[in-house]
């Protein structure tokens, strides 16, 4: 697990960071040595604490016994997304799939939270990218249009937007006939960019209508589970509470923070300290960004279950860049 450790210091912290991670307990010498898998006095195993702790690995000691240091937590997670044993426990997820999108996106962020038995998270991702398969305008009310979009697995996505005339359902229904016929299979990126390089097709009325969606397709939620959930894992702790609480609720906040960062397409851990959140610093987010600027991800406490968290975070945001995205790679 660790560099610059020998067998029997790596084995001790391996039993002091499992237990910690798996309820937040801290181990005493004695705990140590029952759960080694050699023989070693508990004397032994103090001296050993005392190296780790010199070299940052553990806390000084407290009446109760020893927790793992961030520096200690950090290599275990990065031995973990390195080695990957907990997708040997991914879930065999069974969900009763709709065809309403968001309404999927609400059962897989309510699912994660509960697998994990953390607070969960999902952003939406782009729209922009996603391919379709159809869209259908509706004529709401004067200057209004409900959009109706399938994706390729045949998920609905809506939409209302304004638009700058009022247009009768007949020329919507012409509309939706040229983009299904000309674009079906592509992403509206490739739509918008068809359209400006000087598509002919459906004059001014497309090309207005095709911006616009351009816009609200943009635009992402933001989805929270698990609340109660985080107020058990903070032990009690109300300024705590409430203050991380209220991060989830100013979703916003949320959002910007997640723009500031450099996502790839692996499970990424952002630790306390690397938030501008004041009462996330003793908490750990693990992010998986399942598409372009989609977001699924689990916030708790630092003593939470990785392996547990990443195993389901893993399998609900590949289940979910599948339900959603089906072209064979994301752009």
């Amino acid at each position: 697990m660790t560099r610059g450790l020998n067998f029997k210091e790596r084995e001790v912290l391996r039993v002091i960071v499992e237990r910690y991670t798996e309820n937040g307990q801290r181990s005493n010498s004695f705990y140590v040595a029952e759960k080694l898998p050699f023989r070693m006095s508990p004397s032994s195993v103090r001296q050993i604490m005392a190296s780790l702790e010199a070299k940052g690995y553990l806390s000084p000691p407290s009446g109760k016994g020893r927790i793992p240091t961030e520096l200690a937590l950090k290599i275990y997670i990065d031995s973990l997304l390195k080695v990957k044993p907990w997708r040997t426990h991914k879930e065999n997820i069974k969900l009763d799939v709709k065809e309403n999108l968001e309404e999927l996106i609400k059962e897989i962020t309510k699912a994660l939270s509960q697998k994990s038995q953390n607070l969960s998270l999902l952003v939406s991702p782009s729209f922009f990218y996603v391919p379709f398969s159809q869209i259908n305008f509706i004529r709401v009310q004067e200057n209004t249009i409900l959009v109706v979009l399938r994706t390729l697995r045949g998920l609905i996505l809506t939409k209302t937007i304004m638009v700058d005339r009022d247009y009768s359902q007949e020329k919507l229904n012409r509309i939706s006939e040229i983009i299904n016929l000309n674009f079906k299979g592509k992403t509206l990126k490739e739509a918008v960019d068809i359209v400006e390089t000087g598509f002919q097709r459906g004059g001014k009325l497309l090309r207005e209508i095709i911006l616009k969606m351009r816009k609200f397709m943009e635009e992402r939620e933001v989805y929270v589970e698990g609340e109660t959930l985080i107020i058990d894992k903070l032990k009690g702790n109300i300024e705590k509470i409430k203050g991380v609480l209220k991060i989830f609720e100013e979703k916003k906040e949320i959002l910007r923070f997640l723009s500031t960062l450099e996502l790839g397409h692996e499970i990424q851990v952002i630790w306390g300290e690397e938030m501008p959140f004041s009462y996330g610093k003793d908490c750990v987010f693990l992010l998986y960004p399942y598409l372009p600027k989609g977001v699924i991800a689990v916030f708790g406490p630092k003593h939470m279950s990785y392996s547990k968290s990443l195993a389901a975070l893993d399998s609900f945001g590949e289940y979910l860049k599948n339900a959603i995205y089906s072209r064979g790679g994301v752009p």
